[in-house]
């Protein structure tokens, strides 16, 4: 199963390189993500193409059965018991597990949604995996300070910002005590930095990851962005590392009944130190 994970990664990473139009492209240019489409790039994203089999043929000439392929979420069957992909027509991020293994994978859909990919397997359980530390092992390893947000569009323009931060996308699941330790795991850096932007549940969700980075980590500060900004669009407009030098402790926000809020407006909260 770890070994079909792995080639359908690079059978994904090969479509979207392969690709000369269409909207992955278009998405990922809007966003100030072609870089990927580098085969330099350290994030290998890729593309599950709109067919019905090609990845399951593929996989096929490899030497793979339908039952690994099925078991590793990469599978499924019509109703008429025809042996199809899961995937198709959409971005794929792979998701690793703490020993750098491909186990899984998040999707991008053409409507721009984020979405788990894959489903729980006997490899892939969401809370034990990450989207982004094994392709920037060496970034974080040197120093790099992690950036926990939620858009992996956002987590490429942090990557792209000069070296010294490593986003890291949660794509919509929160981060698990596991995940937080996952990550330190990888990170030379006792410094942590939590994006929190979007709706107020979304806010307080992000704020919520203190209690378990703080075990961790032993600086968690936060990135506050207004309504309507995003860390790509900071990255397109050239002011994202102003932005991250500029974070506040996370701590600065406090629990209540119905979730975390800051003890005071963003636009009047000082910026903190920088690195």
């Amino acid at each position: 199963m770890l070994q079909a994970s792995a080639a359908a990664a690079q059978f994904f990473r090969r479509e979207l390189l392969l690709a000369t139009d269409g909207w992955p492209l278009e998405y990922l240019k809007a966003h100030g993500a072609e870089s990927v489409l580098s085969v330099e790039s350290p994030w290998k994203v890729g593309y599950a193409p709109r067919t019905w089999s090609n990845l399951v043929d593929h996989l096929q000439e490899q030497g793979f059965g339908y039952g690994t392929l099925a078991r590793a979420g990469l599978l499924t069957w019509t109703e008429h018991g025809d042996a199809v992909d899961r995937h198709r027509d959409t971005l794929m991020l792979v998701a690793h597990d703490r020993r750098s293994s491909a186990v899984g994978f998040v999707g991008i859909g053409s409507d721009g949604v984020v979405r788990p990919a894959s489903p729980v397997t006997p490899i892939h359980r969401p809370a034990n995996v990450l989207v982004g530390a094994v392709e920037q092992r060496d970034l974080l390893a040197g120093g790099a300070v992690p950036v926990i947000v939620d858009e992996p569009m956002d987590a490429i323009a942090v990557s792209n910002a000069g070296g010294q931060w490593a986003g890291i996308p949660v794509c919509g699941r929160g981060l698990s005590t596991a995940q937080a330790k996952m990550l330190r795991d990888f990170s030379a850096s006792d410094k942590v930095i939590v994006a929190l932007g979007g709706s107020e549940a979304e806010r307080n969700q992000s704020a919520g990851y203190m209690l378990d980075l703080a075990f961790y980590f032993d600086h968690v500060r936060a990135v506050v962005l207004r309504p309507g900004e995003s860390l790509a669009g900071l990255g397109q407009q050239g002011t994202l590392s102003g932005a991250l030098r500029n974070t506040r402790p996370l701590m600065t926000y406090r629990t209540t009944g119905s979730g975390f809020v800051a003890l005071q407006s963003a636009d009047l909260d000082p910026p903190g130190p920088g690195l």
